[in-house]
């Protein structure tokens, strides 16, 4: 593994691992989730690696290593500025893996990014799996003038009490039903004290608000596969409702090769699941274009 700092369009620099085969059949783009950062995905990026892909993983802005004096963790910018920090680092990948497929993928708050990346930039990936994907939540906006209005108060950078909702609860059984991901939630030194600022709270439900917003023009890539993963028992996709709205808003934009695999007694991070093997299989196989051919109800996934 690699550390990597790539600068954005104003000279941030994006902290990211690289983990690099020589030669690799293409290149995994990873966006993780609220309150994460690059070091949950390492065992998921080694799988990749062992079966002949090159994977970069990136702190987000506000998470992990990817702060300084403006973006402290617990901040972040716009949609915009962490749409723009992906394909500032698709455009690395696309300098370093010269002529390789770019995959991307993305998990929780991470598929919100990258779907709104695909407005932009789709033609220039071969295909977008996601993982635990929030779906739209209808009054969304309500919150976001919320927000809004006690950042009128407090300041972009106050806390106040749905800080502490957002990024913590009573009960973490929904995040996964294997209780030594839980802990590691609770004692991680760049989790356990995570806090999200009102400014990134806001970011969060615009991304969500997002969802329901379609691109100006014609997308460049209407054939682009896309693969939403879910476990049967995470709430964040909105289950049988949200899913079949998250398919409906991706046809609206203009996909039309759109899987959708749900794994039964699953939670939200099915990447960390104690079965979490048979979600890592399913990954390689659609990297792979197992579906290649395939009728969109024919495929077994």
């Amino acid at each position: 593994m690699e550390s990597v700092l790539i600068p954005s369009f104003d000279k941030f620099f994006i902290s990211c691992n690289l983990y690099r085969v020589e030669p690799s059949k293409a290149v995994v783009q990873i966006i993780h989730g609220a309150a994460e950062y690059k070091g949950r995905y390492h065992v998921f990026a080694t799988y990749l690696q062992s079966q002949g892909y090159s994977v970069l993983v990136s702190d987000q802005r506000g998470h992990g290593n990817s702060i300084d004096a403006r973006f402290v963790r617990g901040f972040m910018p716009s949609v915009e500025v962490l749409v723009e920090d992906q394909w500032y680092i698709t455009r690395f990948l696309k300098q370093e893996f010269f002529g390789q497929p770019i995959h991307l993928l993305a998990h929780s708050f991470g598929s919100n990014i990258a779907r709104l990346y695909l407005h932009s930039h789709d033609e220039h990936i071969a295909s977008l799996v996601m993982t635990g994907s929030p779906c739209y939540v209808p009054g969304i906006r309500i919150g976001m003038a919320f927000v809004k209005l006690l950042m009128l108060f407090l300041s972009p950078h106050g806390y106040g009490f749905i800080s502490g909702k957002l990024t913590t609860s009573a009960s973490l059984k929904w995040v996964c039903s294997d209780p030594s991901v839980i802990e590691e939630r609770r004692i991680d030194p760049y989790r356990k004290n995570f806090r999200y600022q009102l400014a990134a709270i806001h970011t969060i439900f615009n991304s969500v608000n997002a969802l329901h917003t379609y691109p100006n023009r014609p997308i460049k890539h209407p054939s682009l596969p896309i693969l939403c993963i879910s476990g049967s028992e995470d709430p964040v996709p909105g289950f049988a409702k949200g899913l079949a709205d998250t398919q409906a808003s991706l046809k609206r934009i203009g996909y039309t090769r759109i899987f959708m695999k749900v794994f039964q007694a699953m939670r939200h991070e099915v990447l960390m699941e104690r079965e979490k093997e048979l979600v890592f299989t399913l990954i390689t196989q659609f990297l792979d274009g197992k579906y290649q051919g395939a009728r969109l109800d024919d495929w077994q996934l």
